[in-house]
């Protein structure tokens, strides 16, 4: 299994119980609101309890489904029906407008942009296949054009009930294009495009009714007392809204900041000498590529090995793979059998990166030591003037 590498330098010191733990509390959990939908308020708080010790335990668990949910936990522990609606649209808003801004880019409209593209046109009978280059690039930038416009669109009342079609029709034909026919991703990522459908629907097509936009001041409060767990809600909002605006920058993780099929994400390319293939377990072998140029290196695919292994698409940020690459030379006494090679975020109009090349241990160590909180908190390394990494 790939490595369960802890947010805090900490975690590592607790044992899988305590991941097993957190699990059984949110299965507990979301039992108990189904069952008691609404005595049970205060159930919400064990969820998002569970989701959070989940990320501090194991930082590859931080999915940008589970992140939306432990969100939407504190809210629902925290507020009324009617002031929940009126974050929760705004947030909401924030995801599409994030992932279209993360599009429109260099890398997007060359590739995944592309795969997208081809997905829709091959079963119009290859429409715009010989067309050229240019008026490909337009024609996948149409995907966040759309994306972005009913994120804009769903912020004002007038356009809410429009732009919440628009994303249900977008979700739909997502999940033509990743489903098992197709791309075959994750059931993790299938599953969410299917609730944000149902999202569309509930929270931006479905009018309130009549009254529902004032306050319930009869519903319990929380047990934090008065305003308190919805004050520090509300705080966790603001920067879940605010905060993706410094991702290019470094300052907050890809995933948390809406980067979704946007291939301009740093990572972490990590290769292993065929002296030391017998030291890897099974699962990690069964992923590594060909030595194309005879130089013995071989690279190990993360994603494929955390698709394989953990039924999920891997962490993308950089940090966490460099992580991965300390984590394996440490457990398998690599050292000059391991190599990895660092590119920071793309350049959003020419799709260049900044690259760094770590030779050995010794040097993946040093790298990973630059990364604040060293290693796993913060996903920003300190500049570098002649070699500059985001």
């Amino acid at each position: 299994m790939i490595p369960l590498l802890p947010l805090i330098p900490s975690g590592s010191s607790f044992g899988a119980w305590v991941g097993q733990l957190l699990s059984g509390a949110m299965v507990i959990g979301l039992a108990a609101v189904l069952l008691l939908p609404e005595r049970c308020r205060w159930v919400w708080w064990l969820i998002a309890g569970s989701l959070v010790g989940s990320f501090l335990l194991d930082q590859h668990r931080l999915q940008p489904w589970a992140y939306q949910s432990s969100i939407y936990a504190m809210v629902f522990a925290t507020m009324d029906r009617a002031t929940a609606r009126r974050w929760l649209i705004p947030l909401a808003a924030s995801v599409y407008i994030y992932s279209a801004a993360g599009k429109f880019d260099y890398q997007f409209a060359h590739t995944v942009g592309q795969e997208f593209l081809a997905a829709v046109t091959d079963r119009l009978g290859g429409l715009f296949a010989d067309a050229p280059e240019s008026r490909r690039m337009r024609l996948a930038l149409l995907f966040p054009t759309v994306e972005l416009i009913a994120g804009i669109g769903v912020l004002f009342r007038q356009t809410r009930r429009a732009a919440a079609v628009v994303l249900m029709l977008m979700h739909v034909g997502l999940l033509a294009i990743l489903g098992p026919w197709n791309r075959d991703h994750s059931h993790g990522v299938l599953l969410w495009n299917g609730l944000l459908i149902a999202q569309a629907f509930l929270l931006l097509f479905q009018e309130p009714p009549v009254g529902a936009d004032e306050p319930e001041s009869d519903r319990p409060r929380p047990s934090l007392g008065p305003g308190v767990g919805a004050s520090v809600v509300r705080v966790v909002l603001l920067l879940a809204i605010a905060a993706p605006l410094l991702e290019r920058r470094g300052y907050w993780d890809h995933w948390t900041s809406w980067s979704l099929y946007s291939p301009h994400t740093s990572h972490v390319d990590i290769e292993i000498h065929r002296s030391a293939f017998d030291r890897l377990p099974a699962s990690a072998r069964a992923h590594l590529g060909e030595d194309t140029n005879g130089d013995g290196w071989s690279l190990l695919d993360l994603g494929r090995w955390s698709l394989a292994s953990r039924r999920v698409p891997v962490y993308p940020q950089a940090r966490y793979r460099l992580a991965v690459a300390d984590d394996l030379a440490r457990r398998l006494e690599l050292t000059d059998e391991i190599r990895a090679r660092l590119a920071g975020v793309s350049n959003r109009w020419t799709g260049e990166r900044a690259q760094r090349l770590m030779r050995n241990r010794a040097e993946i160590d040093k790298v990973l030591r630059e990364f604040w909180l060293r290693p796993r908190l913060i996903a920003r390394v300190r500049p570098r003037p002649q070699n500059p990494i985001c």
